[in-house]
């Protein structure tokens, strides 16, 4: 035994060596030109224009992903378009998505917050490119028909080769369906690293009305299922233009909020790295205030657009962004009163030049980077010290900015999950090194293996027989010797019989 967790122990260390292979350490974040931001030590990053033309825009679904070895940007993403690190369009990386939706604005550029995210394929210098969408048949049923909705029904995902095209990459897999024919959310998506510092769990916001959160794990081999989690509150309505998930520094907690609807709430969980479920649910109201506009104010119109969500490094705060202002809540107060502080109460500049605050981001420096709605200003502001309470938390107006002649915008973050969390050191059922041991020696009998409709228990007559997945969810039981196999999605799974386990594939 003593062995068997000595052995352990080295792999979570190796796991957790190697997970420090990407970085979020650029940001592309302008719009109309590519403005790359450096991340370089613990002072705010240094701003620069790198692709001039053709235009390059990003704002709000894209995202992007560098080497933290050599420091270098690999490639990026505006949620239609890949770009590779030279500025061009990727081979074989245009039209990642159908044409009415690509074609709908002059540009080929996605506005929807989250709707693109890249994840390591491995350690193979292959990458994902997640997209979320909507089909041209879906398009024409309700984005042309002048619905009051008009959702995304796709979630596809890309591979790109960083080996190709002497290191400019390929995309060697595209626009292949992982969720489709669900009416889905245009905003919201995320990801965390698995326990294990390797795979990863990708969560995307489900139908309109509901909040039914898809996940998938996403390993280098392969992509499993998804799985769904409902829970009652908060409906989010089809008025979803902005929106964000956020998971703590940690990964212990998880946050979303949605645009619109006047319903103003903060979703709160705990998040599980094992299985990827989220747990004990909170819903707190978010406070409404006015806008400081006196032609908005004078008409009764309040600031009840939530446009992001962060946690702070601690995970003590989580903070909040409206169209016009800045919210920090204190995790674990319980009087809602002191729980929540107003930051920024309107603009941070004036009326006239006001972009109106977009979805956040904490950067490398521990820093939280509040994004720009409107996307046409050269600054945004910065929450310095977002592990404070109160004021001195300090928002800085305008202080990530590039003083330039070069006709650009500053828009928001990109999407990027932390390249740099490692193993949790939590051993999950059933993949810890005893369990795999004793499915070695297991006289447990099934067939046939692999299966597609129906499993057989050969040797196990009256006893409980119970199918598991292999993050440890139990997906049913029985006390029949026939397991029926037709709903569940391809892939590995356990069944276990009083301390008997066995691995089985459905096919």
């Amino acid at each position: 035994m003593k062995r068997i967790i000595f052995l352990h122990i080295i792999l979570l260390a190796y796991l957790h060596a190697n997970s420090q292979n990407l970085s979020s350490k650029r940001w592309i974040v302008g719009g109309a030109r590519g403005v790359e931001a450096e991340f370089t030590d613990t002072s705010r990053p240094n701003i620069k224009v790198i692709y001039d033309a053709p235009p390059h825009y990003y704002a709000g679904g894209h995202s992007n992903i560098c080497d933290s070895a050599s420091g270098k940007l690999l490639f990026s993403c505006n949620g239609m378009v890949l770009y590779d690190s030279t500025g061009n369009i990727m081979n074989n990386g245009d039209y990642l998505v159908e044409n009415n939706i690509y074609n709908l604005n002059a540009f080929p550029i996605s506005g929807y917050t989250q709707s693109s995210l890249i994840i390591p394929k491995g350690s193979s210098g292959q990458y994902y490119v997640f997209i979320s969408t909507v089909s041209d048949s879906m398009f024409n049923i309700y984005w042309n028909a002048q619905s009051n909705q008009a959702p995304f029904d796709r979630l596809q995902v890309n591979i790109v080769d960083m080996n190709a095209n002497s290191g400019l990459g390929s995309v060697i897999v595209k626009n292949k369906p992982i969720l489709q024919g669900v009416a889905i959310h245009k905003t919201m998506m995320q990801a965390c690293r698995h326990s294990n510092g390797v795979d990863w769990w990708l969560l995307k916001q489900g139908e309109y009305d509901t909040n039914r959160i898809y996940r998938f794990l996403v390993k280098a081999d392969t992509i499993e299922g998804p799985w769904i989690q409902n829970f009652t509150e908060p409906k989010y309505p089809s008025i979803d233009l902005s929106g964000q998930y956020a998971f703590s520094k940690d990964a212990t907690k998880f946050a979303s909020v949605q645009c619109f609807g006047r319903m103003n709430k903060l979703f709160l969980a705990d998040f599980d790295r094992c299985t990827g479920e989220l747990n004990n649910p909170k819903v707190i109201s978010i406070p409404i205030d006015s806008t400081t506009h006196p032609n908005l104010d004078a008409q009764g119109i309040l600031d009840s657009i939530n446009e992001g969500v962060c946690f702070s490094p601690n995970g003590q705060f989580v903070y909040i962004s409206k169209r016009w202002n800045i919210y920090q809540y204190e995790y674990n107060e319980p009087d809602s009163v002191l729980a929540w502080y107003r930051l920024q109460h309107g603009p941070d500049t004036t009326y006239q030049k006001f972009q109106e605050y977009g979805h956040l981001g904490l950067g490398m420096d521990n820093r939280i980077y509040i994004g720009n709605w409107g996307g046409t200003a050269k600054s945004s502001s910065v929450i310095d010290k977002p592990d404070i309470k109160g004021v001195g938390c300090q928002f800085c107006r305008k202080c990530f900015r590039l003083d330039t002649n070069v006709i650009f915008g500053m828009t928001s973050p990109p999407n990027m999950p932390d390249y740099n969390l490692g193993a949790s050191g939590q051993v999950c059922w059933p993949v810890s090194t005893s369990q795999l041991a004793d499915e070695q020696i297991s006289q447990l009998e099934v067939y046939p293996n692999p299966a597609s409709t129906i499993f057989y228990v050969k040797n196990a007559q009256g006893k409980k027989k119970e199918l598991y997945n292999m993050i440890g969810n139990k997906l049913f039981s029985t006390y029949k010797d026939e397991i029926e196999i037709k709903k569940y999605a391809k892939g590995f799974y356990f069944i276990k019989c009083e301390g008997m386990n066995k691995k089985v594939i459905i096919e």
